[in-house]
This record gives structure tokens, sequence and C-alpha cells, in this order.
């Protein structure tokens, strides 16, 4: 019997914001609440909406997980299509427990192969993910060709940050090393890094935005001279700051080959609006 492969990632991908022509990826939705109320990330609240609300109305909202009901539902919709695999691309296990969910309710899943691969990643590196490996599933690749790719990205993914106001990841409990920053947080502004893990950790401390942004595009320049990468870009709809960003990064790179895409409310929550991201994939076998 041949394979018919779907890719399936979730919306805190940022996928809802990229041009492409796979249909053959689907998402599952998250959800973030405000005062306990729930929203639908990309459904009944955009993103535009969502960081308007939270500067507006001053609130950290909450997330939470897929249920394992959902993900058995959208694993029968896509089999309803015809598909016979199903590689599931959920966001970093180091900043959500939806990983840990999902493997162990993968015994509803009923029909389709299901694989499941910690990404250690979100947002635009997350989307970058799903669809290189729905890419190859249009080459006819096998699951086991494109989770050996996905990995080897993943592997060889590094990525920088910075948030004006670091209340949001300190409050959902995001940041690894917190407690080596509360006491200064309105004083500095850490360099934030995914650690091996997945997880969010603060390492270098800077007193000001300009001289974090150049930080981190002079240690993206170093780290990639030479190298066949993929950079990426993802932001809060702080478009000042995106432009800051953007401006350093002319500096040494061409920006029109940077894949940008906004955050999704489901990140957002965690970081707030206020915030950049830069990174790369190395490509190079």
């Amino acid at each position: 019997m041949t394979s018919k492969i779907a890719i399936l990632t979730d919306s805190s991908s940022s996928l809802d914001f990229a041009t492409h022509q796979y249909d053959n990826v689907f998402q599952v939705r998250l959800s973030v609440l405000f005062d306990g109320v729930e929203y639908i990330d990309g459904i009944s609240i955009t993103n535009t909406e969502f960081f308007r609300r939270i500067v507006e109305e001053d609130i950290i909202p909450t997330t939470s997980q897929p249920s394992p009901g959902q993900v058995v539902e959208i694993c029968k919709e896509i089999k309803s299509k015809g598909y016979t695999d199903v590689i599931y691309l959920p966001l970093s296990k180091g900043i959500s427990s939806s990983y840990s969910s999902i493997m162990g309710s993968i015994d509803l899943i009923e029909g389709v192969n299901f694989t499941v691969v910690d990404t250690k990643a979100t947002a635009v590196y997350l989307c970058y993910l799903a669809l290189e490996a729905a890419k190859l599933t249009k080459e006819n690749k096998s699951v086991e060709e494109i989770i050996k790719h996905v990995e080897h990205l993943r592997d060889h993914l590094r990525i920088y940050f910075m948030v004006n106001d670091l209340k949001y990841l300190v409050k959902n409990g995001r940041l690894s090393n917190a407690a080596g920053f509360i006491a200064t947080m309105l004083k500095i502004k850490p360099v934030l890094e995914f650690d091996e893990e997945g997880k969010i950790v603060g390492t270098q401390k800077i007193r000001t935005t300009k001289k974090l942004l150049e930080t981190i595009v002079e240690s993206v320049s170093k780290e990639t001279q030479g190298k066949k990468v993929q950079y990426c870009i993802c932001h809060g709809l702080d478009i000042p700051l995106l432009n800051d960003l953007k401006t350093e990064i002319a500096k040494y790179i061409n920006v029109d080959e940077i894949l940008i895409l906004p955050l999704p409310p489901v990140i957002g929550a965690h970081v707030g609006n206020s915030v950049v991201s830069f990174g790369y994939f190395v490509l190079d076998n």
C-alpha cells in the first residue's frame, strides 16, 4: 500500500501567516484565556486583536494545551482524506506540556500511523520545519526520511530573541532561569535563547535595546559566516522594534532572504507584544 503522509503541527507555528502551496499540512488549534474566557488561536481571536488587548487592557493571558480529543478528531479528519501516516510537529516540549499530553494518548488514535517529533521550536521556526516536511512528502520521501531531515534541522537550529518586558515569561513560568533575572528585570534586558532541551533561558544581561539587538545580530552573523543557512525572524507586531532589528541585520545580511512571520496569540501570551527573534537553521550536511 502506498503511503500518503500528512504533516500536523499546531497554531503556535505561525503557519497561519505563511504563504505556501501544500494541502497536506494541518493544525491543532491552541487556546488563550483572558480572565478565564477562552479564545481559539487564529479562529475566535486574531493576533492583531490579541496584541491590541494585551497592550490596552494590561492583561497577562494564559494558554491551554490541546486535549487528546482534539488531536484524535483531527486525525480522524486526516484519515478521511485518505492519509495513511501523520507526522506531528508540536511546539517544543520544553515550554509546553502538549507533547507529553499527546504522547500519553497515542493509543486513542486509530487508522493512521502517528509519529510525534519534539521540535524544540515554535513560531516561525516551527513553521519552517512543518513546510520542509511537507515539501519532502511531495518528493515522495518516506516517513523515516522526513523525520530524519526534520531532526537534522532541529539539531542545527539556533534561536535568539529579546522581550522588552519579562513579566510575561516570568508570570507564565516559561523563563527557566528566571531567578537570575527577576531582581534586576526592570534594569536589564537579557539575551534569550532556547537551550538544548528547547527551554527558554536568559544569557547575557544588557541594559539597552539597541545594544541587545546589536549583540544578537553580531552573534548570528559570526556563527553563520561561510555557512548555508535559512534565517528567520518573528515578532509581536511591534513594528518599530522589528524595523530596528531589520536595520541592524541589513549591515551584515540581505533582509530579503529572511523568512519573517508574526507571532500567534498563543506565543504572544508568554512574551508580550514588544518582542523580536532572530535565528537560523544550518542547512549544510
